[in-house]
């Protein structure tokens, strides 16, 4: 029904077009003509291409497919993500997105690419499609005087364009320590740098060990003397560099009312003594409104044996013992079907992935039954599986098991992803 094609030159128009109209918010202050080039040079890009959807020798649909480079505990693997999905207006509900999605999923895994990435309009369309939930994002807005910080900001540099290179070093360096992390060009920091509205400071001491992004907004309607500032990126590799980067930003307060740090780190809130969000409400029964909460990234393991392959070298804890995995999983029929995972010392392989009838052989000590979806939020960290258990999203047949799985599938840090597509 639906043929797929790579956007070539007489395509980008069309395509600039579905994207201004399925997209009418963020594209309203530019041109059709404005983006279409846009489309045009991130198309050239060796990560990034755009595709067209054709019904009937007409283009009726668009996205881009992205391959990257992730850290999935503490290993380094292919990964696929999804983006810019467009439908003309003309062919909604005609099942264009659910087959761009087939088309999509299909494409990365050719390609090796075993984990699927995307972020959600509509979050349940994509669960029905087997995407867990990943992190979710904490906004808070405190003062700048409640942000701890050094006594110091000696190291804090203004970045240029010229500093893209360096960046992006110091970045990749960061990825394998960081779960969930995606390896970055310098051009798309350079892009950044040369951004008015990105203000990028980093700790630099033999090179960078540190940054901090964000853009001032305004603070009131009736005065321009009014401004916050949001943080929408924050790394670094000490406490050391933390503190000096927080000192920095609480020497803005002569300028700045609020500080609106947007954070995937759940510690973060800790350093804060005060983190109220001055909105002055009270949530059920006595606690204090301190953030909103937002979902962003989803996750979806494509094919379920070829990824453990991926993460033979990963650790679930000291696991010894064989878990059969029903996985359920009605958009990916190779992966619906029994898994029988041998754990030895941490490290995990499937020993078969076919019926039960054919395994009776290797007696499993345990089985779990669960859907693709949260079965790919519990391999990302985001969920434990006591909490699948406890309502209902997963079954485990013997839950003597219950605490040493679960223990054995949490990390200490839920993944972060600072890439935007």
């Amino acid at each position: 029904m639906y043929k797929f094609a790579l956007m070539n030159d007489n395509n980008i128009m069309d395509m600039a077009r579905l994207r201004c109209d399925a997209y009418p918010g963020f594209a309203h202050t530019t041109s059709l003509e404005q983006n279409a080039e846009s489309i045009a040079e991130a198309h050239k890009r060796p990560d990034i291409k755009y595709y067209c959807a054709f019904k009937d020798d007409k283009i009726i649909g668009g996205f881009n497919m992205w391959d990257f480079e992730m850290n999935m505990r503490q290993t380094m693997i292919k990964a696929g993500g999804v983006g810019a999905i467009a439908v003309d207006l003309c062919h909604k509900k005609e099942k264009a997105a659910r087959e761009i999605m087939r088309y999509f999923i299909s494409s990365i895994r050719k390609k090796g690419a075993n984990m699927a990435l995307l972020y959600p309009f509509d979050s349940a369309f994509y669960h029905r499609m087997g995407f867990g939930f990943g992190t979710l994002l904490q906004q808070l807005r405190v003062r700048p005087s409640d942000l701890v910080g050094g006594d110091t900001k000696s190291h804090i540099q203004r970045l240029t364009e010229d500093s893209a290179t360096m960046l992006a070093d110091f970045y990749n360096s960061r990825i394998k320590s960081t779960h969930g992390l995606i390896s970055k060009r310098a051009e798309e920091f350079a892009t950044r740098l040369k951004t008015p509205a990105n203000k990028i400071f980093a700790y630099v001491d033999n090179g960078i060990r540190g940054y901090i992004v964000f853009q001032f907004k305004k603070g009131s309607e009736e005065s321009g003397l009014v401004n916050d500032i949001s943080v929408s990126e924050l790394l670094f590799d000490s406490a050391e560099v933390f503190l000096e980067l927080m000192a920095f930003v609480k020497s803005q307060s002569d300028q700045i009312r609020y500080v609106i740090i947007n954070t995937q780190d759940e510690g973060l809130i800790h350093t804060i003594p005060d983190p109220r969000n001055h909105m002055e409400r009270m949530l059920f029964p006595v606690y204090q409104e301190v953030c909103r909460t937002g979902l962003g990234i989803m996750y979806r393991i494509c094919d379920v044996e070829a990824f453990f392959g991926d993460i033979a070298s990963c650790r679930f804890g000291n696991l010894n013992m064989t878990l059969r995995v029903n996985i359920h999983d009605s958009f990916v029929p190779e992966n619906n079907k029994p898994f029988l995972l041998s754990f030895n010392d941490g490290l995990c392989k499937v020993v078969a992935s076919t019926t039960p009838s054919t395994n009776n052989n290797i007696a499993p000590d345990a089985e779990l039954s669960i859907d693709i979806a949260e079965f790919s939020s519990l391999i990302m960290g985001t969920v434990s599986l006591t909490s699948l258990v406890k309502y209902g999203k997963a079954q485990l047949s013997n839950e003597s098991y219950l605490d040493v799985l679960s223990r054995s599938f949490s990390l200490d840090e839920k993944p972060i992803c600072l890439t935007y597509f």
